[in-house]
């Protein structure tokens, strides 16, 4: 099923780009965010590396393969349990 774009839906991903930001937490958030969409690790490490994902490449360019992996390995050693369930 392919949904059409709705400029007014929540949770539609927008790339926003923030002036002076932090590269390394702006990694950590989003591999937050893929995380907690279902992302396995391999899968969003290979998201990283691809130029596909504008944002993700981004942070894989400035940082490199070696920091990428850390932030990610981090990200998903802090995995919380909320009501019997993985968050």
């Amino acid at each position: 099923m392919v949904k059409d774009y709705d400029k007014e839906d929540p949770f539609e991903m927008k790339a926003m780009e923030i002036p002076g930001g932090n590269i390394i937490h702006q990694a950590k958030v989003m591999s937050e965010e893929f995380r907690d969409m279902g992302t396995t690790k391999d899968e969003l490490l290979t998201m990283f590396s691809n130029p596909f994902y504008g944002g993700l490449f981004m942070a894989y360019s400035q940082l490199g393969k070696e920091s990428i992996e850390k932030i990610v390995g981090q990200i998903y050693e802090n995995i919380h349990v909320i009501n019997g369930q993985e968050n």
